[in-house]
C-alpha cells in the first residue's frame, strides 16, 4: 500500500542537487585543508633552515672587540659579532639551500654588535589547485619567517 502511494504520489524533489553541493563543499574543504597543512610544513622547514643558518653565522666573532673586552663592566656579558663575516656566512648558507624545491630569498639581514636577525621567504604555488577558481593570486603563496640569534657569554 505504501509503495503504491509512493509510486502514484507526487515527488517532492530530488536529492541530487543537495548531494552534489555537499560533495563540492567537501572537496573544497579538503583542498583548503591540504593547502594549509602543506604551507605550515614548508614554513616549519623554512624556519629550521633559517635558525640553523643564523646560529652558524652568529659564531663569527669580532676578535678585536672580544679581546678588548668591551662589556667587561656590564652585568650581562655578550660576545661581540663580526657583522660582515656573519652576513657573508648567512648569505652563503641560504644561497646553497632550497625549501620544497624553491630558492630561499633573504628579505632583511640586521646585525648588531651582539645579535643577528634575518627575515627569509620563498615564493611558490599551492600544491592543490582549486579547479573552478583560476585566479592567479589565490594559487600563489609567499611564506616568510623571521629568525634571530644573540651571542650570550656563558662562563665556564
Amino acid at each position: 500500500m505504501a509503495i503504491k502511494k509512493l509510486l502514484l504520489g507526487k515527488s517532492r524533489g530530488s536529492l541530487i542537487p543537495l548531494s552534489f553541493s555537499f560533495f563540492i563543499f567537501a572537496m573544497l574543504l579538503s583542498f583548503i585543508s591540504i593547502n594549509v597543512a602543506s604551507a605550515y610544513a614548508v614554513k616549519r622547514e623554512l624556519t629550521n633552515l633559517g635558525e640553523a643558518a643564523v646560529n652558524k653565522s652568529a659564531q663569527s666573532i669580532n676578535l678585536l672587540a672580544y679581546y678588548a673586552e668591551l662589556n667587561r663592566f656590564s652585568s650581562s656579558k655578550h660576545v661581540p659579532l663580526d657583522c660582515p663575516a656573519a652576513n657573508q656566512k648567512f648569505s652563503l648558507l641560504i644561497s646553497q639551500a632550497s625549501v620544497a624545491g624553491k630558492k630561499v630569498l633573504i628579505d632583511t639581514f640586521d646585525c648588531g654588535l651582539y645579535e643577528i636577525t634575518a627575515q627569509i621567504s620563498i615564493h611558490g604555488k599551492l600544491p592543490v589547485q582549486i579547479p573552478f577558481i583560476q585566479m592567479g593570486e589565490l594559487n600563489e603563496v609567499i611564506i616568510s619567517t623571521k629568525v634571530g640569534a644573540s651571542s650570550v657569554y656563558i662562563p665556564n
